[in-house]
């Protein structure tokens, strides 16, 4: 760029110093359009209507043909907040498959033995026990009796699979070394590690796996680079903080920090886009949720060399969507991750009521008006 502009002021001063002695307009760069954002009017995707259940935290893959494979988190009976994996197809045509459990807590005494829920699903090839599977699935769970969550993976062979193989242990654990859960003071207890989102380096077994940690040292997002090609001898690199600087909270003036968020990648562009709740939550019930959700880039060589900062796509609030609360996000990707238009990225979220149309107690919590909507970021110049 430097030399570039010292070319135009050597240019503009030999056509001003012409023979004839004629004083010629200067030579400047045209106008540089300025891309503006907006979003497609948001759209119901999936919710249990009529039943006392809950369906959120999703995981979107579209296919070549327009097909999209949604896996979310849910709770298979009325009333009982256990959290299951389900998955649905959703067909070109907008037809859906009926909604599966596909992935549920293990046997008592299991490290995964209470809720199973925050799924991020992978293509690749990953080997274990003499079979190779074609899909990861990363999902977050904890047992009976402790509070924190850890991180666990199963595979299959079949995006439409009726249930998944488990690895029998976790693949990222909580970041204390001592038994049960880390006090925070007064009260509070550290929450662990837990929503994943993985994303291809190889289309293979290398993946950029980044999760949310809360601890005494705070809430934040770690990455790592790992490869489960060989899950008889698997590889994370030691995890370190995302990358922070450019996000602004709910004010739109103060710092924000991360936590909940999705990734995708455009290699060719050198671009990793993110879906992230803004902070901080409202102070009514429920005040567990997030109301606006930012869709941000920077570039993926910054992210995975600790520098550079996030750009802002769009805040999607509840002014655009008629919720009140919107949370758990995921951007719509390949099988592998990737996003092949990243300025214009779909995105399915997860919406709820609240007071006082909610209330914490039977059929009226929060949860039960949990539903999956989407919408689609559209770019225009000015």
């Amino acid at each position: 760029m430097i030399k570039y502009l010292l070319s135009l002021i050597g240019l503009c001063l030999v056509c001003s110093c012409s023979s004839k002695g004629t004083e010629e307009d200067p030579i400047v760069d045209p106008p540089k359009e300025t891309p503006t954002w907006s979003i497609t009017k948001p759209e119901f995707v999936f919710g249990f209507n009529g039943e006392s259940k809950y369906s959120y935290c999703p995981s979107a893959l579209e296919q070549k043909d327009g097909t999209v494979h949604l896996f979310f988190c849910g709770n298979p009976e009325n009333l009982i907040m256990v959290d299951n994996i389900f998955h649905i197809k959703i067909n070109p045509d907008g037809s859906q498959t009926a909604p599966k459990s596909v992935l549920q807590p293990g046997i008592s005494g299991s490290w995964d033995d209470h809720h199973t829920c925050d799924p991020s699903v992978i293509e690749g090839s990953f080997t274990w026990n003499n079979t190779t599977y074609k899909y990861a699935l990363f999902y977050l769970s904890n047992r009976y009796g402790v509070y924190y969550n850890e991180i666990g993976v199963a595979f299959s062979n079949d995006l439409n699979a009726d249930s998944w193989v488990k690895y029998p242990k976790q693949i990222v654990k909580k970041t204390w070394s001592t038994e049960g859960d880390q006090e925070i003071g007064g009260s509070g207890k550290s929450w662990g590690v837990g929503q994943p989102s993985v994303v291809s380096l190889d289309g293979k077994g290398k993946l950029l796996l980044t999760y949310t940690i809360g601890d005494i040292g705070g809430t934040r997002i770690a990455w790592s680079e790992a490869d489960f090609s060989n899950m008889d001898n698997y590889t994370i690199t030691t995890p370190q903080t995302i990358v922070q600087t450019g996000l602004k909270a709910i004010d739109n003036q103060s710092r924000d920090y991360t936590c909940n968020s999705e990734f995708a990648i455009n290699k060719d562009a050198d671009k990793i886009v993110m879906i992230r709740p803004v902070q901080p939550m409202p102070n009514t019930y429920p005040n567990y949720l997030n109301s606006s959700l930012e869709i941000d880039y920077m570039n993926l060589s910054d992210f995975m060399n600790q520098r550079g900062y996030w750009t802002p796509i769009y805040r999607i609030t509840p002014d655009d969507t008629g919720y009140p609360r919107n949370h758990n996000a995921t951007l719509l990707r390949d099988n592998f991750g990737s996003l092949e238009n990243w300025e214009e990225p779909a995105f399915y979220f997860t919406v709820s009521k609240a007071a006082p149309d909610v209330q914490p107690a039977g059929i009226n919590h929060a949860e039960w008006t949990y539903h999956i909507w989407k919408s689609k970021v559209i770019m225009k110049h000015s």
